[in-house]
């Protein structure tokens, strides 16, 4: 990746995690998903993303540093593991978590910013973006509570 494409990732991930933001905070109660899905609320969004994007800032860090890298879910079921997560944050309040959420963005948006350009490869970029812009897009359409 040249300067302008991840300049163009940070700019759309920005972008796209103004919008998943303003969703949330435009819902802080209640479950925001259809009865068939877990029963998630603004918070329990926030510390998914909020773990998952330091997931990505440390596979990021890893990779750089020549180290095996691992995804967390690796071996497991996906739902299992997100609602393993959902629990063991479950006493944060959504301030807390929107808080910890914006501090992991911020945290991803630096990392991404501190890649020198000659070590962009096409895997590098899949951990860069795993927890990015087209994440944030697939929460907000998960989202189906009603104004």
């Amino acid at each position: 990746m040249d300067a302008d494409a991840v300049r163009a990732m940070i700019d759309e991930d920005r972008e796209e995690w103004g919008k998943l933001v303003a969703m949330l905070d435009a819902y802080p109660d209640g479950a925001l998903h259809d009865p068939e899905s877990p029963a998630w609320t603004a918070r329990d969004v926030y510390t998914h993303l909020a773990r998952l994007m330091e997931g990505s800032v440390r596979q990021m860090a890893g990779y750089l540093a020549g180290e095996r890298v691992t995804d967390m879910y690796a071996g497991a079921d996906e739902d299992e593991v997100n609602a393993q997560v959902q629990r063991e944050h479950s006493s944060l309040s959504l301030a807390e978590a929107r808080t910890w959420a914006q501090q992991s963005f911020e945290a991803l948006i630096a990392a991404i910013e501190a890649v020198p350009l000659e070590r962009w490869d096409g895997r590098l970029e899949r951990y860069a973006r795993a927890d990015g812009a087209d994440h944030y897009r697939g929460h907000r359409s998960f989202i189906v509570v009603e104004s």
